[in-house]
């Protein structure tokens, strides 16, 4: 048997940026855990809730999200880490900003989905 999550995580994960994207929220609340701790770049934090919220009013309209150096770390049967980069394009109350970011995420395996649970991004130095 593999016990490796690295494609369902990174498959959770595009599942989470393509509603993003879409500002789906049906689908972006099926994929984030009800424990959801979000710590936006500027310091910010939203539980699942808030950031529900602000994508439905459109205060936060993502653009693009590309991620590089993707990698998932296994911490227990049903956790694990991804890190990497990510560069987002995104309008937040109706400025659009590119941010560049150093990413980790924790995800857990609740109910056979995988989901995210916490969400960190740290800027890069310009």
């Amino acid at each position: 048997m593999n016990d490796d999550p690295t494609t369902a995580v990174l498959a959770a994960e595009r599942r989470r940026c393509d509603a993003m994207l879409a500002n789906d929220g049906a689908a972006l609340e099926a994929v984030l855990d009800p424990r959801l701790h979000f710590s936006h770049a500027t310091g910010a934090v939203d539980d699942k809730a808030a950031f529900l919220t602000k994508m439905a009013a459109g205060r936060i309209h993502y653009v693009g999200i590309a991620w590089s150096e993707e990698k998932v770390t296994a911490l227990a049967p049903a956790t694990a880490l991804l890190t990497g980069r990510m560069t987002t394009d995104v309008r937040v109350e109706g400025v659009d900003k590119r941010l560049n970011n150093r990413v980790i995420t924790v995800w857990g395996k609740t109910g056979g989905d995988w989901r995210l649970i916490a969400f960190q991004s740290t800027p890069l130095a310009a």
